[in-house]
């Protein structure tokens, strides 16, 4: 008997366990979109602008060089991306991580802040669907992704530009320009800029996926504020190997924080609960009626 009651338990306490499908792509309602793209050669000047309705689509990809499912995510990335427009930045774990080399604190600390979850892989696609693993839910994940993309972004009106000086002696200028229609986005919302800085490509053949070339790895994320125009001067973080480093403008969609509404107090008539308080109620006392036949029963089969 006690055996097939912790059977019992251990059922009902499995089926009560939320299942999720690794594979199925999550719409994002609690953080807002992210745009942008135009980018630049963090090694010389120059000056980049695009149309809000001409930017690409931002792919995001969280991944570690031991992660060996992630080559399958970025594999299917790569094969939908001529027939997409689209860039994809690659964010290496970082937060204790013992063995890539590839992320940094700032790329660790944002995804935090926006997905919670560290977890290779995942590809968020424009900020607002999100899909963990590389189990795809349809055919195949390249079906999957281009699904995905097909859930484009109403930017409206306006344009994106980053301008970047490089001297000598001090480090590099950038300046940025967001001609944007607010009315195409959440009530209250406000847009955070910042540049990206990206490295083309790494070379790291000790991870444990067995991969050598590392693409598009986000080392660094620089602030820049909600303001939609300014210049800043840029303490650049260092490549990995080589110098190869571009310089992204991304844009997020910052949302209202949620207004939480007071319960109001139910009110409690006091007469009625103490005339209720003063005698057991009628179902109680049968529950105890009958427990007590049940034990003058058998006890009485026992004599």
């Amino acid at each position: 008997m006690r055996v097939r009651a912790t059977c019992l338990i251990l059922v009902l306490l499995v089926s009560i366990i939320p299942t999720t499908n690794a594979g199925s792509p999550e719409e994002l309602d609690d953080v807002g979109s992210v745009f942008g793209g135009v980018y630049l050669d963090a090694n010389v000047s120059g000056n980049t602008s695009s149309a809000l309705s001409d930017l690409p689509a931002i792919v995001e990809d969280y991944t570690a060089t031991w992660c060996t499912n992630c080559i399958d995510v970025e594999h299917a990335l790569d094969d939908i991306s001529d027939e997409n427009h689209m860039q994809t930045y690659h964010f290496h774990r970082f937060i204790g991580e013992s063995e890539d080399p590839l992320g940094s604190q700032e790329g660790d600390d944002r995804w935090i802040e926006r997905y919670e979850q560290r977890l290779p892989p995942t590809a968020v696609f424009n900020g607002t669907i999100r899909q963990v693993g590389s189990v795809p839910d349809g055919e195949n994940l390249q079906e999957d992704y281009n699904q995905n993309l097909q859930n484009t972004l109403n930017l409206g009106t306006g344009s994106s530009s980053l301008g970047w000086i490089v001297t000598n002696d001090s480090n590099p200028i950038a300046t940025w320009n967001l001609a944007v229609d607010m009315t195409n986005f959440p009530e209250d919302s406000e847009i955070k800029s910042s540049l990206w800085i990206v490295e083309v490509l790494a070379h790291f053949p000790d991870g444990g996926n067995q991969e050598e070339y590392y693409h598009k790895s986000v080392r660094g994320i620089i602030e820049l504020g909600n303001a939609t125009a300014g210049s800043m001067e840029v303490t650049m973080p260092t490549a990995y190997d080589g110098d190869d480093l571009q310089v992204h403008l991304i844009h997020e969609v910052i949302l209202p924080e949620p207004v939480e509404e007071t319960p109001s107090e139910p009110v409690v008539d006091d007469s009625e609960d103490e005339e209720d308080s003063s005698l057991p109620s009628v179902s109680l006392i049968a529950v105890l009626a009958i427990s007590m036949f049940a034990a003058i029963t058998v006890q009485r089969k026992q004599q």
